[in-house]
């Protein structure tokens, strides 16, 4: 029985250091645990850094060229050519038929529409880039505005899966012909 006690207090003795602090199995366990912290963190700062990096980058092409953009709180740099505008500006549940031409920041262009037929989008009732409804509603019937979408108002992490490639700020430029309030037609 004394033996027994013995062996107890031992294996007591032996767990309570294990758990100590300074030991060398919490400091693997504060390890353990920094190490699943870390990779969430390097993320974090991994995009963070991509954003700075992509902003940069949106700046210098805006300063190569000498446009005079204003940005909004989403991030978006535009132009708004108004020259021509009448009528309201578009708003959720709009039909807006338009003109587009979607480029990179290298110049590259990507898709363009077709001049004999315009290219329509139900303001935020339509599957589109988050960042083409935002412009939209920046315009009314006869304006001719000038965007640069950062990514994640474009086609964000995954790009369009054709030839929008994975985080990539784009330039659209957009003609507004015709907007229908869809909400009076009812």
């Amino acid at each position: 029985m004394q033996a027994l006690f013995k062996y107890l207090f031992l294996a007591l003795g032996l767990s309570l250091s294990a758990c100590h602090p300074g030991s060398e199995n919490s400091q693997k366990l504060e390890l353990k645990q920094e190490s699943h912290q870390n990779p969430r963190e390097n993320n974090i700062e991994a995009h963070r850094a991509f954003l700075q990096k992509e902003v940069e980058s949106i700046e210098a092409y805006i300063e190569d060229r000498d446009l005079d953009l204003k940005r909004n709180g989403t991030g978006i740099y535009y132009s708004i050519d108004s020259t021509a505008a009448r009528g309201p500006m578009a708003k959720e549940g709009d039909l807006v038929y338009y003109y587009y031409s979607i480029s990179m920041l290298n110049g590259s262009q990507l898709y363009q529409s077709d001049s004999s037929k315009a290219a329509s989008l139900l303001i935020d009732r339509e599957d589109a880039e988050i960042g083409l409804h935002d412009a939209l509603k920046l315009m009314r019937v006869g304006d001719k505005g000038f965007f640069i979408l950062p990514s994640h108002r474009a086609f964000g992490v995954a790009g369009d899966q054709n030839k929008v490639p994975p985080f990539t700020a784009l330039v659209y430029k957009l003609e507004v012909l015709e907007i229908q309030n869809q909400n009076q037609q009812k």
